[in-house]
């Protein structure tokens, strides 16, 4: 299958109308990913093999622009519900995305650097312990 043909199946597979009749029906968001990830996966894995490291900071992108659609439809809600625009209000709310963000964030940071960082701090200690040999 290539690349082009796995885009367009999943462009056509993944829609928000599909979606919202199936959130309408109770389906929680987790259970549609999953049976959209499970029925799709040739196409996922095929396109997970095509993304190189600037395709990587395209989806973190698309993924902050997901966020901040996300944060304006709460603060839409908090605006209509409470006839207040106050960025004060909106602020104090607790933010789930922005939270997701840093985790995921910090876990593409560990995933970089981690073993970089351990084997720094291993060479560090074995330099302090080998000094303090010679010096006694």
């Amino acid at each position: 299958m290539k690349v082009d043909e796995a885009l367009k199946s999943l462009d056509k597979n993944w829609s928000r109308e599909k979606t919202l009749s199936k959130i309408d029906k109770g389906e929680s968001s987790k259970k549609i990913i999953d049976d959209f990830f499970n029925t799709h996966k040739e196409e996922i894995d095929l396109l997970v093999s095509m993304i190189n490291s600037k395709d990587k900071t395209l989806l973190n992108k698309l993924e902050d622009i997901s966020i901040c659609e996300a944060n304006l439809i709460k603060k839409i809600k908090v605006y209509a519900s409470n006839k207040d625009s106050s960025p004060r209000y909106y602020e104090d709310q607790d933010n789930d995305y922005s939270k997701n963000a840093f985790l995921s964030n910090f876990g593409l940071f560990m995933m970089k650097w981690s073993n970089k960082f351990v084997f720094i701090t291993l060479i560090i200690i074995s330099g302090i312990a080998l000094s303090k040999q010679a010096w006694s």
